[in-house]
């Protein structure tokens, strides 16, 4: 009976210790985003924490300066771009490695993964020194190319974990009605792809539309996106407009995980 207590008592501190772990973890997560979010509103013209007062000015100044609204419609269309790229590569991709009849598939599938285990830094020089040798300088689309690169793993290993767990007889059933393997695609799997599908796109969106490791190297002198007009702001001045566009970035980050937990719900996405 005392060994039953004690392990009892046993449990609960391990239990609390796991849960207190988390919920630091937690905070040390989320506390720099928001403290940044926090000093974006001061009225004071310096970074500084806590702050004086509450003031939308230097979100409007976002939208004063030419530089930044370029920017942000720059990195827009990469966000678009690279995401459109990785729907059209990834699907087929995910498909292949995970029904297709061939060897190969696990090398296609860790062919896949290596762009995206290289740091970014080093695949944006590779991609600036090969475009180089071919004739290709930095523009909006060699950027939007690379981080479809950088980022396409991220779209197969969406879709094919959602793959590996669909239930396969849902397709044998279709095809013993003979069903074309073109309608089985359209009709059953495609459909029960949508959830991987939209939560890969989502963050596929969201990486393309802040990357800077790999953008830094690749983008355009006319066409620089905003994380890298940030980066140009940061070493010239130390006021909250940098706050400001950065609680731009992180409020867009939030917005796109919320349409995805409201439309297909977050633990929905490989069931």
């Amino acid at each position: 009976m005392k060994s039953k207590k004690y392990s009892t008592f046993s449990e609960a501190i391990w239990i609390y210790f796991i849960f207190g772990i988390a919920i630091f973890s937690l905070i040390l997560l989320v506390a720099p985003s928001l403290i940044v979010l926090i000093i974006s509103f001061d009225t004071r013209a310096y970074l500084s924490f806590p702050p004086e007062g509450f003031t939308l000015s230097w979100y409007a100044k976002v939208f004063e300066k030419s530089e930044l609204v370029e920017g942000f419609i720059n990195s827009m269309q990469v966000g678009f771009t690279v995401t459109v790229l990785c729907i059209l590569l990834g699907v087929p991709t995910a498909l292949a490695c995970a029904r297709g009849r061939f060897r190969g598939t696990t090398a296609l599938s860790v062919f896949v993964l290596i762009p995206h285990m290289v740091p970014g830094i080093v695949l944006g020089v590779a991609i600036l020194f090969s475009g180089a040798l071919v004739g290709v300088t930095p523009s909006i689309w060699l950027q939007s190319i690379s981080i479809t690169v950088f980022v396409l793993a991220v779209m197969v290993r969406t879709v094919q974990s959602r793959l590996l767990r669909l239930d396969p007889a849902l397709e044998e059933a279709a095809a013993n009605l003979r069903a074309s393997s073109f309608q089985n695609l359209r009709t059953i799997t495609l459909p029960l792809l949508m959830p991987a599908i939209l939560a890969g796109a989502v963050f596929t969106f969201v990486e393309g539309f802040d990357n800077i490791s790999v953008a830094i190297f690749t983008h355009g002198f006319h066409d620089r996106p905003l994380p890298i007009e940030l980066l140009a702001l940061v070493q010239f001045t130390s006021s909250p407009l940098v706050a400001a566009i950065s609680g731009i970035q992180i409020i867009l980050a939030i917005l796109a995980l919320i349409v995805v937990a409201s439309t297909i719900g977050l633990d929905k996405v490989n069931e």
